[in-house]
């Protein structure tokens, strides 16, 4: 019995030193984690914008996403990369990158994709093939789009990035508040009835 009770002693001893020995891990990188490089632009998710490219956002972000070209009438062409879901902190969510790429190469790009789709939008979403892909690790990221699987109400964001006098009522939807933080690139649409959107953008410099 007294072995049986100090075998159980030590075994309790061991787990809590395995419980204080400290962690090599970083913690993983919130959305209202923002940072204002030496250049003037932010860095968020280990993505500095304008500068960390696709395969290194990829790295970032430990999960690989899906490119595709989007155009419009109207509107700039542009691509992006969409993840389904990604997993930081214990937090959920969709995130969409845009990636810098020349117009001409954009229009050769949708010369050999291998899927058009219309999109409810109205938008054309066309499906690059694996040699486009590979040249897009090369792109830099340029904004990025996270849409959080818990909703945020006004009280969250006022915790977390703090007050702004530039809110404004979307045009097309008078239920969905515009918060635009400019000095960190960042603009949050909320409504009670959708999920929240967060855009990260680049950061207009002198």
């Amino acid at each position: 019995m007294i072995k049986f009770l100090l075998g159980l002693i030590l075994v309790v001893v061991g787990i809590a030193a395995l419980l204080l020995i400290p962690s090599k891990q970083e913690p993983a990188p919130m959305p209202w984690e923002i940072t204002v490089m030496p250049d003037g632009q932010i860095s968020v998710f280990n993505i500095h914008l304008g500068t960390t490219n696709y395969r290194q956002a990829q790295e970032a972000l430990h999960i690989h996403g899906q490119t595709s070209i989007f155009s419009e009438e109207g509107q700039d062409t542009t691509v992006e990369a969409f993840f389904n879901s990604i997993n930081m902190g214990g937090l959920s969510a969709k995130l969409v990158l845009n990636l810098v790429v020349d117009a001409d190469i954009i229009e050769k790009m949708k010369s050999r994709a291998t899927e058009a789709r219309l999109q409810p939008s109205g938008a054309h979403r066309y499906q690059l093939g694996n040699q486009d892909n590979a040249t897009l690790i090369h792109a830099p990221v340029s904004a990025i789009t996270y849409i959080p699987s818990v909703r945020l109400n006004k009280e969250m964001v006022l915790h977390r990035f703090g007050f702004t006098d530039l809110v404004s009522q979307e045009s097309e939807n008078s239920n969905t508040e515009i918060w635009q933080y400019p000095a960190l690139g960042l603009t949050i649409y909320l409504d009670d009835n959708e999920k929240t959107i967060m855009q990260y953008q680049l950061i207009n410099t002198p």
